[in-house]
């Protein structure tokens, strides 16, 4: 897993503190969602950015379908969990639409009503 985290200071703050703990929760979370994948490298970037009122994280999952993620929050970690949720979601959508179960489900629905 490659991960890339760009920090934007807000505009009272010359700099984003995250003192290692944002990036090691990040690392950790996509790791998880690496797996969900089917253990292939991940390519991930973090645009996390302070903002007058809070905070907003952009989490992006590059590859063929690009998967974002982007919350807003009043903790740095707050906006992160949301975002990684977001793509937590995304993920599993994918991974249901390509083993069959969703597809599953919608076609023995659409049968009772022939039987």
């Amino acid at each position: 897993m490659d991960l890339n985290l760009v920090t934007k200071p807000g505009p009272d703050s010359e700099e984003l503190d995250t003192g290692g703990l944002v990036e090691k929760h990040l690392s950790k979370k996509l790791e998880k969602i690496e797996h969900r994948i089917g253990g292939d490298g991940i390519v991930a970037r973090a645009v996390l950015e302070e903002l007058s009122v809070g905070f907003e994280a952009t989490v992006t999952i590059a590859g063929k379908p690009e998967i974002v993620g982007k919350a807003r929050g009043d903790k740095l970690l707050h906006a992160v969990d949301g975002a990684l949720d977001k793509i937590t979601r995304q993920v599993e959508t994918r991974m249901d639409k390509r083993s069959g179960k969703e597809r599953g489900r919608r076609a023995s629905g659409s049968r009772r009503g022939l039987l």
